[in-house]
């Protein structure tokens, strides 16, 4: 979580990553991030500026805190924390972390 948003950290790494060639096997906008904006209402365009014009995560949170009404942002962690739950799951133990 970052900001209370679940993903966006995540994402914002992996774009990040993207954009400055060092991403190695992670797509930057891969589905889970894809579906994590789209909940939120936040297009790839939008974001992809941002992490290329250098938004740090307070940035970010700031941005998102004011582009995503409440309700999007309680719809874009259900979506991610509980739809797509296994896929964190998978994502975890391939890094190692469970």
């Amino acid at each position: 979580m970052l900001g209370g948003y679940a993903f966006l950290a995540r994402s914002a790494d992996k774009v990040r990553a993207e954009q400055a060639g060092t991403a190695d096997d992670y797509i930057g906008f891969c589905p889970m991030t894809m579906a994590f904006l789209d909940a939120c209402g936040v297009s790839r365009e939008q974001f992809g500026q941002l992490i290329a014009e250098g938004a740090d995560d307070s940035q970010l949170v700031a941005y998102f805190d004011r582009h995503v009404p409440p309700e999007r942002k309680a719809a874009a962690n259900d979506r991610i924390l509980n739809q797509m739950a296994a896929n964190l799951d998978r994502q975890d133990a391939e890094e190692g972390r469970k």
